[in-house]
């Protein structure tokens, strides 16, 4: 584990350091999961404020990084950073940690996919020693935690980058300062805080701006806003790539290297791969045609480190499912949960349905609200329920808001839920055999419970 000396943390941060300088290697903001020695800032959110809990974190860690005075404490024993800002002064510790590391450092955003994306690449690169967010560390403060948890010895650090509002991708990168840097794909997803699918864009390709100079930007070629990066040295993934588009896009990118890597779906959960004149064929393990895309982005990424094709075809062949993202259940009278309660926007909710289209039994899908789609959050959800309709759904399930609209468009067979109960004693009693039940909504409408009671409820028959 790497230690940094609280003297140069300090000074870097801007901050006073007030007790014995001493070595340090763990950071929190946290004091419910603080650890004997760490360092804890004193992050005031909206629900709380870290400069309460000081007396309790005194107690286990090294020094505490605050904008207030600290009295009384033992300055022989503990030690204190007074700084302005402490979340300032946690970005810039973040920055000086980073500043130590030498590994190869690949920063990931995208609309949708940027999660199973990194965990694919972290099990790709699992046999080399490698730092990576953990859980849904991406935005202003779990950035710089993620990158405070790194070794000076790893050899790649994966940082996932989240946002909903314009102008918080651009100081993530600045941090990460990313030798590769990849876009998943643009998507509905935040709409409310983007305004439109060109904001989107812009906001999600911003992370290529802090690309160092010999760096790599991984671009999704099915989406039409990528014409509008910069120059740079790019690699471009996507479904088979003909000659004209890849000549266009290397006359747009005259001087800096174009590479392409395009895959072709074969046989069920199968795809060919191809880069740079070689082909693998390659079995996934994830369910739905657009994980094809998010295997071929994690791809991309890990043949630009220079990993072989041989790994990387047996790493992906042995990677498993994120939690809640299209996870399978199969029960009992033939009747298969499809979990993907994790997150919803309008462009996975459509994948989640195509890939319920091609199984096999009756299709009935549980919706929740999709979040954050602003004043065009009725016309979003009425798209679902018409979706659903055209691909063979034959029951259309919601609670929530909004998702009223999806499954009142939907028409016969759509059926609206205002409370858990009923719902509940609904799937009890009218979920046929060989029936796919789809469960999907935004995280805030915590659709696992339903999950939940369908695996309770057969093990209670």
């Amino acid at each position: 584990m790497s230690k940094y000396s609280l003297k140069e943390l300090a000074g870097f941060m801007g901050g006073e350091l007030y007790g014995n300088d001493m070595l340090v290697s763990g950071f929190s903001i946290d004091s419910r999961t603080l650890k004997n020695g760490d360092v804890f800032f004193c992050i005031k959110g909206e629900n709380y404020d870290g400069h309460d809990f000081i007396d309790d974190c005194l107690k286990k860690s090294s020094c505490i990084v605050s904008s207030r005075e600290i009295n009384p404490i033992d300055l022989n024993k503990k030690s204190y950073i007074k700084v302005k800002d402490t979340l300032e002064a946690l970005k810039k510790a973040s920055e000086y940690v980073r500043s130590k590391c030498s590994a190869k450092f690949i920063a990931i955003t995208g609309s949708n996919g940027k999660t199973t994306v990194k965990e694919m690449l972290a099990h790709i690169l699992s046999n080399h020693k490698i730092s990576y967010t953990k859980g849904n560390l991406n935005n202003h403060i779990g950035v710089p935690l993620t990158l405070l948890s790194i070794n000076n010895d790893d050899e790649f650090v994966i940082v996932e980058c989240g946002s909903n509002n314009l102008g918080e991708i651009k100081p993530l990168s600045k941090l990460i300062k990313p030798n590769i840097a990849a876009v998943t794909n643009i998507g509905y997803a935040h709409i409310e805080g983007f305004k439109t699918l060109n904001n989107t864009a812009k906001e999600k390709y911003s992370i290529f701006d802090y690309i160092q100079n010999d760096g790599l930007a991984v671009i999704n070629i099915e989406d039409k806003y990528c014409d509008n990066i910069n120059l740079r040295n790019k690699i471009f993934f996507g479904y088979s790539i003909n000659f004209r588009k890849k000549f266009k896009k290397i006359i747009k990118n005259l001087f800096y290297k174009t590479i392409f890597l395009s895959v072709s779906p074969r046989e069920e959960n199968c795809f060919e791969i191809e880069y740079k004149g070689k082909k693998e064929l390659i079995k996934i393990n994830l369910n739905g045609k657009h994980n094809i895309l998010n295997a071929a982005c994690a791809c991309s990424i890990a043949l630009s480190l220079n990993i072989k094709f041989e790994e990387i075809k047996n790493k992906i062949e042995t990677f498993d499912s994120v939690n809640s993202r299209l996870k399978l259940y199969n029960l009992k009278k033939n009747i298969s949960i499809i979990d993907d309660c994790y997150n919803a926007n309008p462009s996975s909710f459509k994948a989640a349905i195509s890939y319920l289209a091609d199984l096999k039994g009756n299709k009935i899908i549980l919706m929740g609200d999709m979040a954050e789609l602003g004043k065009n959050s009725k016309h979003f959800h009425e798209e679902i329920g018409i979706y659903a309709q055209k691909n063979g759904v034959s029951k259309f399930l919601s609670i929530g808001n909004h998702s009223k609209y999806a499954s009142s468009i939907f028409g016969e067979n759509g059926h609206h839920f205002t409370d858990k109960e009923s719902l509940k004693s609904y799937l009890n009693n009218n979920i046929e055999p060989s029936s796919y039940i789809l469960i999907k909504g935004s995280r805030n409408q915590k659709l696992e419970e339903y999950v939940n009671f369908l695996k309770k409820r057969e093990r209670g028959n």
